[in-house]
């Protein structure tokens, strides 16, 4: 799939080997070969690598693709996964999605492709595109999508405009990109989404409209890294919400007794990295601590609110039997006390923050792995 370029022949031969060319048993290496109208000493070879052991994805290296012409004139492996790996495709045209499709193929990713153009495949169920320089997504509104899994992450997107179109979405990545304004509405045509990630964008407003925006299977939201200053919770019905981060973000207050009212399965809340006031700061760490939300809100120049730091620590404590009071210099060994109690707080946060997201991480791969190989557990390639 070099530009000009037409296909000779693909050579197939039931020879050992992997990615980097040592042989193992789990492999299948498929010669394929193009040529320049050259004499065939001046043939160009490519190759992909399948791993029909997890009948996981075939990869094929360095292809490039800059017109319809060179689609047509070539043939993709006959895989349900196929991959790209660096090389170049102008344009994800509706001719390259026909060729896809004629090869059976249902499952695509390009890592480190140039991808400037996406024309969305309607007959694709997973599409990962992560890193390669695109722009533009084309998405017909008369056209009915499958696609479950989209990861367009570490691109250049600018607009999420005809996205409501994707209505069959169980996850949607748009993290890395250019993104400024996110119509909230534009996801409520999503009754299946799960996963809504929009890290990492230059977001400034959730939209403008007053109506109540119901997403009933969301259960992780990331909104970290972009330029909100508010959240508009009162339009969020999101009653499976489990995950939800605004670090570094521009908040200055945060409403934690609405948050916990929309979201009552609320368990994780990553709210670090945001210049919250004094009140902000202390009605979340009561309000946390109460409802046992795993929290990271990073401490501000205010006076900590001894109740809540000692209500926490005696709660942990059997009978609830306090310490003797200390004896000599009393109120700065106890304010020293009760600073030690607030950063070993802040450190099990912390950690307890983590493993709730790897245990997160580890259930969408789970589903990944199911969706992709079945009972084989195929590998996710990324």
């Amino acid at each position: 799939m070099v530009a000009n370029f037409r296909m000779l022949r693909i050579i197939e031969r039931a020879k050992y080997g992997t990615i980097n060319g040592r042989c193992g048993s789990d492999h299948k290496c498929v010669i394929v070969m193009f040529a320049l109208g050259l004499p065939v000493d001046g043939a160009v070879v490519r190759q992909y690598t399948c791993d029909s052991y997890f009948q996981s994805w075939c990869q094929l290296h360095n292809a490039t693709v800059h017109m319809d012409t060179d689609v047509q004139a070539s043939v993709f492996p006959r895989v349900r996964q196929l991959g790209f790996i660096y090389g170049s495709i102008g344009n994800f045209t509706h001719t390259f999605n026909n060729q896809l499709f004629k090869a059976g193929v249902l499952r695509v990713f390009a890592r480190g492709t140039r991808v400037t153009t996406l024309t969305m495949p309607s007959t694709i169920e997973q599409l990962y595109l992560r890193d390669n320089g695109l722009r533009t997504v084309e998405i017909d509104p008369r056209a009915r999508y499958i696609v479950r899994y989209l990861r367009l992450q570490m691109n250049k997107l600018r607009s999420i405009a005809h996205f409501e179109h994707l209505t069959q979405l169980h996850e949607l990545n748009l993290c890395d990109n250019l993104i400024e304004d996110v119509p909230l509405d534009t996801f409520a045509t999503m009754p299946a989404l799960r996963q809504l990630i929009l890290c990492g964008n230059h977001i400034k407003t959730l939209g403008t409209t007053p109506t109540v925006i119901q997403l009933p299977a969301l259960t992780h939201l990331d909104l970290g890294g972009n330029f909100l200053a508010s959240l508009p919770l009162e339009r969020w019905q999101l009653p499976q919400l489990i995950n939800l981060s605004v670090r570094d973000n521009l908040l200055t207050t945060l409403d934690s007794g609405l948050l916990v009212r929309r979201f009552p399965l609320l368990r994780i809340l990553d709210a670090s990295a945001n210049a919250l006031d004094c009140h902000s700061y202390h009605q979340a760490l009561q309000t946390f601590v109460n409802r046992s939300v795993v929290h990271l809100i990073d401490r501000r120049m205010c006076s900590v609110d001894d109740a809540i730091v000692l209500d926490a620590e005696e709660m942990r404590r059997p009978n609830g039997i306090k310490p003797a009071a200390a004896e000599g210099n009393g109120p700065l060994e106890v304010r020293h006390l009760k600073e030690r109690i607030f950063l070993q707080q802040r450190t099990i946060q912390q950690q307890r923050m983590e493993i709730e997201q790897l245990r997160a991480n580890l259930t969408t791969l789970m589903e990944q792995f199911d969706l992709v190989a079945g009972p084989a557990r195929a590998l996710d390639p990324f």
